[in-house]
Parts: C-alpha cells; sequence; structure tokens
C-alpha cells in the first residue's frame, strides 16, 4: 500500500503542472485581450481627438476668411470675394464670396452677405474637414470726423487719470496708463499697451501686440490682435490672436494663431482753404496781423480766418485771454497756435464749431495750456496734420482731435462730438471708408 501511494504522487504534480500553464496561458491571453482593447480605444480616441482639432481649425478658417473680407469691404464696397488662401503656420484654408443679399434687387443696397468656408488640414487633402460661415453685414460710410482721438502716422502718449468718451484711432503704438478711460473702441496700426485701473468700454483692434496689465484692468469688448495677446487684466468678450494668447482671464473664447482682420492704415484728411465756402472769410498776411485784430475783437469774436505765415514761419497765434464767441469760428494758420485761457459762448448758449487748424511742423502744432474747460455747446476741433497737438494741465471739452500724433496731460477729459466742417476733403484720408455693422451671423453645412 505505502508503495501504491509513493507511486501517485509524481501524477498529481503532473497534473498540477499543467493546470498552471493552462492558468498561465489564459491570463496572457486575458492581458493582451485587454491591451488589444485599450490600444483600440487609445486609437480611437485620438482619432476623434485629430478630427476635433482639424473641426476647430477649419471654423477659426470660416472665421478668419469672414473677417478678411469685411477688412476688405471696409475699404472696398466692390469686394467680391477671394479664392482659396492658407492660413500662417498652414493651420487651415478658406475661401470667400460677397455679394449683396440673396433677396436683395436693389443695386446700391449698401448691405453684403459673405460666405466663407474653411478647410483643415486643406482643400485638397482626401480626408478633409469643411465648415461654412454667412455673415450679413451693413456698410456705413466713415467721411466725416468719428474719432474723438486720432493720430497717423504717430502715436497717442497718455496720461494718468484721462478720460476719452469716444473712439481712438493710433497709427503708431498707444499706451493708456493708469486710471485711464476709454468709453468706445481702440484701433491701432501698432501696439496697445495698458498699465493699471484701465478701463476700455468697446473692441481693441490693433496690428502688433495688445498686453493688458494689471488684475483691475478690464475690456468689455473683444480683442484682436495682429501680434501676441498677454492678459493680466479681464477681457468680457472674446480675443483672437494671429499669435499667442497667455494669461489673464476671458469670459468668451480665444482663439490664437487665428489672424484677424488686418488693421487698414488711416491718415488724417486733408483740409483746402476756399474764401468761398465761407459767409464772412477772412485772409491775414502774418500771424501778428490775425493776433491784433483778435485781441481787439475778443469779446465778441466770430468768422473764418486764413493766416499765412511764409517758411520758416518764426512767429506764432496766443489765444492767451478770456475771449467770447458769438459764432462759428475758424483758424486755420501757417504757424503755431496756441490757446491758453477759456473762451465762452456769446450766442445764447447755442451750438457753436470752433475749428483749429495748424499746418505747422513745430512741435507742437497745437498747445493746449492751463486747465481750460469750454461750454459743451462749443464743439472745438482741432487739427494738426504735420505736427503734434500737445495738452498740458487739466483739459475738457467737446469735439475731436486729429494730428500727427498727440501727447496727453492728467486729469485730460474728451467727448466725442460729430462735427461737420467746411474743407475737409476724406477721399484720400483714409483706406478706410466704411464702418461695418455685423448683422446676421450663422453656420451652416459645407457642401
Amino acid at each position: 500500500m505505502a508503495g501504491l501511494l509513493r507511486s501517485r504522487a509524481p501524477w498529481r504534480g503532473a497534473d498540477e503542472q499543467g493546470v498552471s500553464l493552462v492558468t498561465a496561458m489564459v491570463i496572457t491571453l486575458a492581458v493582451f485581450a485587454i491591451g488589444g482593447v485599450w490600444t483600440g480605444l487609445a486609437t480611437h480616441q485620438y482619432s476623434q481627438s485629430a478630427r476635433e482639432r482639424q473641426r476647430e481649425q477649419a471654423r477659426n478658417a470660416a472665421e478668419a476668411g469672414a473677417n478678411q473680407a469685411m477688412s476688405r469691404l471696409s475699404a472696398d464696397s466692390g469686394y467680391t470675394g477671394s479664392t482659396l488662401a492658407v492660413l500662417p503656420q498652414g493651420t487651415g484654408e478658406y475661401e470667400v464670396t460677397v455679394g449683396p443679399p440673396p433677396s436683395s434687387t436693389d443695386p446700391d443696397d449698401t448691405r453684403r452677405y459673405i460666405v466663407s468656408t474653411g478647410y483643415a488640414p486643406t482643400k485638397a487633402a482626401p480626408h478633409r474637414v469643411a465648415r461654412r460661415v454667412e455673415q450679413q453685414v451693413d456698410l456705413i460710410s466713415t467721411s466725416d470726423f468719428r474719432f474723438a482721438l486720432f493720430t497717423a502716422p504717430g502715436g497717442v502718449a497718455g496720461a494718468n487719470n484721462m478720460t476719452v468718451n469716444g473712439d481712438v484711432y493710433s497709427d503708431g503704438n498707444l499706451i493708456l496708463t493708469n486710471q485711464a478711460t476709454v468709453s468706445g473702441s481702440i484701433i491701432s496700426h501698432g501696439t496697445v499697451s495698458t498699465t493699471s485701473n484701465v478701463t476700455i468700454g468697446g473692441d481693441i483692434r490693433a496690428a502688433g501686440d495688445v498686453t493688458i496689465n494689471n488684475t483691475s484692468t478690464t475690456v468689455l469688448g473683444n480683442v484682436y490682435s495682429g501680434g501676441n495677446v498677454t492678459l493680466t487684466g479681464r477681457v468680457r468678450g472674446n480675443v483672437q490672436a494671429a499669435g499667442s494668447i497667455t494669461g489673464g482671464t476671458v469670459d468668451g473664447s480665444r482663439a490664437q494663431f487665428s489672424p484677424p482682420p488686418p488693421v487698414q492704415a488711416q491718415t488724417v484728411p486733408t483740409f483746402t482753404w476756399n474764401p468761398l465756402n465761407y459767409a464772412s472769410p477772412y485772409e491775414w498776411a502774418s500771424p501778428a496781423a490775425f493776433q491784433s485784430h483778435w485781441a481787439t475783437n475778443k469779446g465778441a469774436f466770430s468768422g473764418h480766418h486764413r493766416v499765412f505765415c511764409p517758411s520758416p514761419c518764426a512767429d506764432g497765434i496766443s489765444l492767451d485771454a478770456k475771449w467770447t464767441m458769438t459764432g462759428d469760428v475758424t483758424i486755420a494758420s501757417d504757424s503755431p497756435i496756441t490757446m491758453s485761457r477759456e473762451v465762452d459762448n456769446g450766442a445764447g448758449g447755442a451750438a457753436l464749431t470752433l475749428t483749429v487748424a495748424s499746418f505747422s511742423s513745430a512741435s507742437p502744432a497745437i498747445l493746449m495750456s492751463n486747465s481750460i474747460s469750454p461750454p459743451d455747446s462749443i464743439r472745438i476741433a482741432l487739427f494738426a496734420p504735420n505736427g503734434p497737438v500737445s495738452f498740458k494741465n487739466r483739459k475738457s471739452f467737446s469735439g475731436a482731435v486729429y494730428a500727427s500724433w498727440m501727447s496727453l496731460d492728467q486729469q485730460f477729459t474728451l467727448t466725442f462730438v460729430p462735427v461737420a466742417i467746411t474743407g475737409f476733403t476724406w477721399d484720400l484720408a483714409s483706406s478706410t471708408h466704411f464702418v461695418i455693422q455685423s448683422r446676421v451671423f450663422r453656420e451652416v453645412p459645407a457642401t
């Protein structure tokens, strides 16, 4: 019996070894099966992620095409679209058609219907993604003073506690310092940067970089940059940039590496003196002759005055005493002009326009010094196409300032009021002749 028992032990060991082998094979197969499943899931997820990226790129391309069309329409109402265009860094392509709304039968219709189709990675790719957007816009003529502050070819040097109730255009760089407020939008063909506690009520559109410093700085509209956007503050709307978007808080969407419509370079209008345009024109051979007339009649001053000064003009005009306007006034001089005292409305509070134009290249061409706060019934237009306009000390007035460049001072307040002034020509004033008012926007299936 003992021998029988001893002879069965090896048999049980062989049986156990076979079971272990089968178990190991089962476990191995299970591991490979699970690995295959996970590999398939990972591959599927990667494919889905790649497809979603292409969908986003195609949408960005379509929006870039629509933005480009709006930019072109701002300069040319006859723009009809573009052939296939490639986005920077090869992130997509788009093609655009532009025409009147499908229901329009009016040949002078100022509305336009934009259809933009975006493709990713390319239109010719075998597994491309295509997305299409449609945008209806209105074209609004801008052949008038429509900015509160306008500088070209220079920029704007801001100051603490400045307030501009209106839009700002700067052909050069624009810097907004502490406690600055712009209730409208900012357009810059250069860069835009802010410091602390700045509030911008509209959009920022810049050809270059946009830097929003300080957590207390807020942009209530959107930000569009042809460069990079660096945020410490907050943007209530969307941010779109040709480069990167970093930091800060954006309530809307971020679209980096998606170029917005390019900022069109603008220039100041031209001014031509024509005595036939005025009911009471005066022409003065020198600044001294005008200065004498103004000093004698400053208690009840009106009329339109052209002041000549042969180059090089060493003299200047100085409105250095309190004076009263009894009608519209134009002072167009080859010399620098200084305004250092208050001006009152002597026309019973009726709306009056004061146009001060200096064609001098001196620095400054126009200087407004001391604390001056004319009544809101006097709309002031300052125009210096060849030199800067400079403000010293506290200022508060209504109107518009157009200059080669300008320097502001603390406590500067300007409230934009549209002014229509004889003698200005806008045909050559800018490559932008229309404001684009966006209407219906939607995405439709791409065919």
